[in-house]
């Protein structure tokens, strides 16, 4: 791209502002950094509210007519809690469906992806939104491939992200696209995301996760395995914490969670060293130790199973290195 790429934000009342702050300030850091304008970011709206004001009451003042022509480029629909409203909106959502069809890219926040879809937008594709809207997007979408965990989705030209900071992850993903990975990574690192998550990640943490999933004799000690991941979690002492034989606790951990007891203690092991190696911590085998892994090259194969690579390497990808202070 040699000149800078516009990028089209359609607002309306109620739209969520982080979905609307968030990307852009991720596009106007990647101008900060490269020294030059790589993108252009206008404010749309309709004409019949040219101020919409966000669900956290402040008032936004929009560039351009969003019936009118707009430049081509990326078309950013953002969620909030006035997407319910517009859904049924047939004005609104005809004027979507007609001005993504005139642009490159577009680009769903959050619950903005049911505008999307209600405009037909998303049929046979890959997509997600935010996890709470989970549970009806079959029904009411069915002709969309719903990824409902996933922290973004990108299918060709049509891009999704899940509930409000994923998408930051996904605006992260595109400028890697279009401007690289170095880029990218110093946005992350200057917005002080630690790590710039993949689509594929789950929106879900593992500790909520089992929350959800497990009954009352084991959610306990999965509380107690998060809070402390590198302690000694034997299959004999998290029995004993549970109060169950060993044999019980396999059962009900292969059935609520998918998994072992050991597996479990080292999924949650295997977070805690990447969150450690995310937030720049540069001496693997203290990471090693601290995770509770026997010894560092436990660790490594671990990372080069779940993760396709070892943790030097992932620290030297993904560790922060410290964001600029203003």
């Amino acid at each position: 791209m040699h000149d800078a790429y516009p990028v089209t934000v359609v607002t309306f009342p109620q739209a969520l502002l982080l979905d609307i702050a968030g990307p852009v300030q991720v596009y106007t850091t990647a101008n900060t950094l490269a020294g030059k304008p790589l993108y252009r970011v206008q404010l749309a709206a309709m004409p019949d509210v040219p101020n919409p004001v966000t669900d956290s009451g402040l008032c936004l003042s929009p560039t351009l007519d969003f019936t009118g022509t707009l430049p081509r480029g990326d078309l950013l629909v953002p969620g909030g809690p006035g997407v319910d409203a517009l859904i049924g909106d047939s004005a609104f959502i005809a004027t979507v469906a007609r001005q993504a069809a005139r642009q490159t890219r577009l680009v769903s926040i959050c619950s903005g992806s049911l505008l999307s879809a209600a405009a037909g937008l998303l049929d046979g594709k890959e997509a997600t939104s935010h996890w709470v809207r989970g549970p009806d997007l079959h029904t009411r979408f069915p002709a969309v491939r719903w990824r409902p965990d996933a922290i973004f989705t990108i299918d060709g030209a049509t891009c999704c992200s899940a509930g409000v900071t994923a998408g930051i992850d996904l605006i992260l993903a595109l400028v890697e696209r279009d401007h690289g990975s170095a880029l990218a990574l110093e946005i992350a690192r200057e917005m002080v995301v630690y790590l710039r998550r993949s689509g594929g990640q789950t929106q879900y943490s593992r500790p909520l996760q089992a929350q959800q999933a497990t009954g009352p004799r084991i959610t306990p000690l999965c509380a107690a395995i998060a809070d402390n991941p590198g302690a000694d979690w034997t299959v004999g002492r998290m029995a004993a914490f549970a109060n169950m034989t060993d044999r019980t606790l396999q059962r009900h951990f292969l059935r609520d969670l998918g998994q072992s007891p050991s597996a479990y203690v080292m999924t949650l092991r295997l977070d805690l060293a990447r969150s450690l190696l995310d937030q720049g911590a540069r001496n693997v085998a203290q990471v090693a130790r601290t995770a509770g892994f026997r010894n560092e090259q436990a660790m490594h194969r671990a990372f080069s199973q779940a993760l396709g690579t070892p943790p030097g390497a992932y620290r030297d990808r993904f560790g922060g290195r410290g964001a600029r202070a203003d």
